[in-house]
């Protein structure tokens, strides 16, 4: 019989008899302090399988994110090949609503209408007056929009037109390119003029210092007979 006298009796006797220590441990700590470390270790478990859930919907998430981007620069590229093809069928409409002034466009100006130049006409002129003009110049000139050849009480005068729906600096340039170009290859006066149903504001300031002429395009001029 273990025979305890002192606290280091006690300790040694827990030690030596496993199921006493037991004992003593269900008394002083009791049931629901006992459980803690499997309901810690069950958490645990139960928190890993919830993170997995959580990253696997994130995840999901994230996947649903790159592809609701993809879908939008899909949308954003298709969208800017449409404006693109809007502006090209924009432009082509107002070089073709330009080009039905080619008479009434000299007279509204004050002058009488001779004739309009072709691209062959162009060609040969630039050719003839000056074979070393930069070729990108020469190209442009050649496909201008329009060139007519008109007369007043003064002699020859053309006229050097570039046609856009919304008339911008890129326009100007070339009309007045054109002009002074002619003027070189002719010896005659060229007026560059914008055609266009509206202008951004710098070629606005331009029509006003009378740097260049507006003929305006109206919406109605679009419509094809």
């Amino acid at each position: 019989m273990t025979t305890i006298n002192s606290q280091e009796d006690f300790l040694r006797a827990l030690r030596e008899n496993p199921e006493w220590m037991a004992a003593v441990r269900a008394l002083i700590l009791g049931e629901e302090l006992l459980q803690l470390p499997v309901r810690f270790d069950a958490f645990v478990v139960e928190q890993r399988q919830v993170n997995e859930r959580v990253e696997g919907r994130l995840d999901r998430i994230e996947s649903d994110v790159s592809g609701l981007k993809a879908g939008q620069a899909r949308i954003e590229a298709r969208m800017d090949r449409q404006e693109r093809d809007m502006s090209t069928v924009k432009g082509a409409l107002a070089r073709w609503a330009a080009q039905r002034s080619e008479e009434s466009l000299p007279i509204e100006m004050g002058f009488e209408y001779v004739r309009t130049l072709s691209e062959s006409d162009l060609t040969r002129m630039a050719r003839s007056a000056n074979p070393s003009l930069n070729i990108n110049d020469a190209r442009s000139f050649r496909r201008a929009d329009m060139v007519v050849e008109a007369k007043d009480e003064s002699g020859t005068v053309y006229i050097a037109m570039e046609a856009s729906y919304t008339g911008d600096l890129r326009d100007t340039h070339r009309a007045q390119r054109n002009a002074r170009l002619l003027t070189e290859f002719t010896g005659h006066r060229a007026i560059p003029v914008v055609a266009s149903v509206r202008n951004v504001n710098k070629v606005s300031e331009l029509v006003d210092s009378g740097d260049i002429y507006w003929y305006e395009l109206e919406e109605r001029d679009y419509v094809v007979e």
